[in-house]
Parts: structure tokens; C-alpha cells; sequence
């Protein structure tokens, strides 16, 4: 049984430890590889529980609460998240300019052991449950499985809009140094400075952005997110014509500014509608097929990027620009047709 599969027959939070058990054992078994065909082992079965931990993971949220309630624990999820990313990184490079090679063990053994710690707070607080209509209830089963998914039109346009949106979060990450190295010759270590200051933001941000989103309805959140992902490839598209040094700078840093707006305003209100738009019953199989946008995004981002950036690196900054639009256009024309639970205002709760 699929990992999101089980999370529709069974309560999330049971398949979501599942994930870190994995994740655990994963981890506290690298100290141990001696090989390459072992590592690879290893390695697949973490990467098994990454990939099932986000769809658990967001089926968990949306059984705790609903309307607002969920909206702000998305936010403090992305929070703790960010937060996460950058304490590690800080961490794991500690340790192995320290450490070297052992560096590498202790930061496995601490992986471990948090995702141990993960899996027990989830386990030990038995008085927080996810609401009865988290999970197929007994006698209940889930009708029609991924077909059922599939053949939900609305969801589905949903899902192909927040395709265009994955690419436009790895900007920072793929196509800004792509861009940076065959346009800009921008120094790396900019570029890692400016993805400490989209960390520290993120973190810092979303729970404020959050409150500033509580009155306009999801599918318009996303839409004015799509909106400022647009303008931060304008200006960064914008960044080639400054001259280099002290300007070229500023440019980016007001580019990614703006990148790491959108973001914020993005992240919330898109986990919430798409949990809202799924039917509890099957919410395992609707978010893992959400998430699959990532996994198709990241391998098409790579591709992408790199085949436009070959061609004329401002082409990157329009086709995005102009995916997004089509996103925005088409996630505003999908709000009649998506319950209006999932599109309404998430409000104060």
C-alpha cells in the first residue's frame, strides 16, 4: 500500500510518523555504509519518506483545523520549516569544517535522532486528534482512487496552475545562477547571501503575510502572488542592463526582495486550497498528486532552465513570466467551479 494510499485508509498522522520512523532509520543506518550500492539503498529509502512525508503531511494539517485555522498552521509550518533549512545548514557546515569525515556521521546520528524526537511528539500528545473527518471512518471506504482524482476536472486545472508556480520557487535556487553565470557573472557568494536573506524572510514572514491575507479568497491570494513572481522576473530580467558592481547589486537584492514576497504570499493559501478542495476521504491521494508538481517541477526546472538560458538567457524570465500569467488567469476562472469552502477567505480563525 502507497504511502498516500494508506493515509486515505488510515489517519494521516499515523502514515506521517511512518515517515519519520523511515527517515530515522535511514539516517542512523548511513554511519554504517561502506559502499556505493549501499549508499544508493540508503538514500532511496529517505528520499521514499521526503516524498511521502509532504502529502502526509499536509493531510495531517487539514485534519487538525479548517477555514483560517488551517491557513495559519500552514504558515507556522513553512516558518518552523525555513527556520529548519537555515539552522542545519549552519549546523551541518559547523560540524564538517570541524569534524571532516566524522562531522558527516555526527550530523547523520542528528538527523536521526530529530526525526526520532519528530515521531514521538507526534505519538505521546494523545489528546490532540485529527477531526473524524481526517480519515475514512469505519465501514467507509474511498471510492474510486486515483481515477477518481484524475477525472476531477477542477482539481486537476488546479494542480496544472501550481505547476507553473513550482519553477517560479526554484528561481532562486536554479535559474538565478544559471542566469547569474552566462549573463550577469555575478560572484557565487552573492548569490549565497542572497539565498541566506530569502531563508532568514521566509521565516520571518509568513505568519505577518498570513494576517495581511486573512480577507481575500484563496484563489485571488495566489493569483496576487502569481502577479509579484511575474514583476521579481521583470527585475531580474532588468539586473543585465545595470552596470556591474555596487548597482547590478542593489538590482538583485530589490529582485529577490520582491521574489521572496511572492513566495510568502503564495504559500499558504495554495497547501489550504488544495486541502480544502479534496474530499477527506480521499485527501491522501488528491495531495500526493498535488505534490507531484514539485517532483515534475524540479526535474523540469533543471531542463527548462538550462535549454532557454542556452537560447537567449532572457527567455527565461519571459516563458515563466508568461506561464504564470496563464496560471493566474486560469486559477481565477477555476473559483466558481472549486468548492467555495476551499476558495473563501480564510478570515481570523
Amino acid at each position: 500500500m502507497w504511502p498516500d494510499q494508506a493515509g486515505d485508509r488510515f489517519d494521516a498522522r499515523t502514515v506521517l510518523v511512518g515517515t519519520y520512523v523511515i527517515r530515522a532509520l535511514g539516517f542512523g543506518l548511513y554511519p554504517l555504509v561502506d559502499g556505493f550500492g549501499p549508499l544508493v539503498a540508503v538514500a532511496a529509502v529517505i528520499a521514499a519518506g521526503d516524498r511521502a512525508y509532504y502529502p502526509a503531511s499536509g493531510s495531517h494539517v487539514a485534519a487538525l483545523t479548517e477555514g483560517g485555522g488551517r491557513d495559519r498552521l500552514y504558515a507556522a509550518q513553512a516558518t518552523a520549516r525555513n527556520v529548519a533549512f537555515g539552522l542545519g545548514g549552519l549546523l551541518s557546515a559547523t560540524a564538517v569544517s570541524v569534524a571532516g569525515q566524522t562531522g558527516f556521521a555526527l550530523i547523520a546520528a542528528l538527523n536521526a535522532i530529530s526525526f526520532a524526537v519528530a515521531a514521538a511528539c507526534l505519538l505521546l500528545p494523545r489528546s490532540v486528534r485529527p477531526r473524524a473527518s481526517g480519515a475514512v471512518r469505519a465501514g467507509e471506504r474511498p471510492g474510486g482512487g486515483y481515477r477518481r482524482v484524475l477525472g476531477d476536472r477542477p482539481f486537476m486545472g488546479l494542480v496544472l496552475a501550481e505547476q507553473a508556480f513550482t519553477p517560479a520557487h526554484l528561481i532562486l535556487s536554479v535559474g538565478l545562477p544559471l542566469y547569474a553565470v552566462s549573463a550577469l557573472g555575478t560572484p557565487l557568494a552573492l548569490l549565497g547571501i542572497l539565498y541566506t536573506v530569502n531563508t532568514l524572510l521566509i521565516a520571518a514572514g509568513q505568519l505577518p503575510v498570513r494576517r495581511f491575507q486573512r480577507h481575500a479568497r484563496r484563489t485571488h491570494a495566489m493569483a496576487l502572488a502569481g502577479a509579484v513572481f511575474v514583476l521579481s522576473c521583470a527585475l531580474y530580467a532588468a539586473t543585465a542592463f545595470l552596470p556591474s558592481g555596487l548597482p547590478r547589486t542593489c538590482g538583485l537584492v530589490a529582485a529577490t526582495l520582491v521574489f521572496t514576497l511572492a513566495e510568502l504570499l503564495h504559500t499558504a493559501p495554495a497547501a489550504a486550497l488544495a486541502a480544502g478542495t479534496a474530499p477527506p476521504a480521499l485527501r491522501g491521494r488528491y495531495l500526493a498528486v498535488h505534490q507531484m508538481t514539485w517532483s515534475v517541477g524540479q526535474v523540469l526546472a533543471l531542463a527548462g532552465f538550462s535549454a532557454l538560458i542556452g537560447v537567449a538567457p532572457p527567455l527565461i524570465w519571459a516563458v515563466l513570466s508568461a506561464l504564470l500569467a496563464l496560471a493566474c488567469a486560469g486559477l481565477l476562472r477555476l473559483a466558481a467551479r472549486l468548492p467555495a469552502s476551499a476558495v473563501a477567505a480564510p478570515g481570523d480563525g
